[in-house]
């Protein structure tokens, strides 16, 4: 059946929305996803709790991610997805001026509760859905595309959050990343072209094919949890040892500490 929809807004061209929307994900990555890997001692500290209770915040915050992201999707489907992501850095600016300001557990869980929801609507489930939604199967070149510049958010996030911290401190890096997401991002965010729709899309019994993929679906989600338990595990908690060590040998033999944490990031 013939696609009844046009693209319009600022860019059209694909490599531009490519660049644009990597580079746009490579920051939502490192202001929120990949930012305890460099910042959980300093804001356990700061905040006076356990290390292990900002990798929990960070955990609750994956959860409230998942949990919205079906209602996430559904906005995409009907209304595009360059509002929903320009709505993102404006929700992860929010999360991060309230973790800048966390003074004890209940506003770090609260802050990155906040976090979580701009993960929702800022990272790669909308980012992809919403290139499906431009482009059909045609996406799959441009999300490739996205993949292998923001692959690149920890190489980049790391040695930038160290280097700020050190010479800023946590809190002030924080309002950092939160002021990249809102004159750096959210305009990134802006050139994502919007799909109109010029006829109405026919029925959904009339395109149905008669097949629901439920335990399929179920299967899939498996192996993506399981995929992300195996690299989480080793990636963002395991990274502050790994980040440290680096920093700690670089100081001993006059080395730069964002040196290390930018091999570190390579590493991964």
């Amino acid at each position: 059946m013939a696609d009844h929809r046009q693209i319009s807004g600022p860019i059209h061209s694909r490599a531009l929305v490519v660049g644009a929307l990597g580079l746009a994900q490579t920051l939502a990555w490192g202001s929120s996803y990949y930012l305890p890997a460099i910042l959980a001692g300093p804001i356990s500290t700061g905040v006076g709790v356990p290390r292990s209770w900002v990798f929990g915040a960070l955990s609750s915050a994956l959860l409230i991610a998942a949990f919205a992201g079906p209602a996430v999707g559904r906005i995409v489907d009907r209304r595009g997805g360059r509002g929903v992501l320009v709505l993102s850095n404006i929700v992860l600016a929010a999360g991060l001026v309230a973790l800048a300001v966390a003074n004890g557990p209940v506003l770090l869980f609260a802050a990155w509760a906040v976090l979580g929801v701009g993960m929702a609507l800022g990272l790669y489930d909308t980012a992809f859905a919403a290139l499906s939604a431009l482009y059909g199967r045609d996406a799959r070149g441009p999300i490739t595309g996205i993949t292998l510049i923001a692959g690149f958010a920890s190489t980049v996030s790391w040695p930038l959050t160290t280097w700020l911290n050190g010479l800023l401190g946590w809190r002030e890096t924080l309002l950092v990343w939160a002021a990249l997401n809102l004159v750096l991002g959210l305009p990134l965010n802006l050139l994502l072209p919007q799909r109109e729709r010029t006829a109405p899309m026919a029925h959904a019994r009339d395109r149905s094919v008669g097949w629901k993929p439920y335990r399929e679906m179920f299967l899939l989600a498996f192996v993506f949890a399981a995929a992300w338990f195996v690299t989480g595990d080793v990636g963002a908690p395991a990274a502050p040892a790994r980040a440290l060590r680096s920093i700690s040998v670089a100081g001993d033999r006059g080395g730069r500490p964002s040196w290390a944490a930018s091999g570190s990031g390579a590493a991964r």
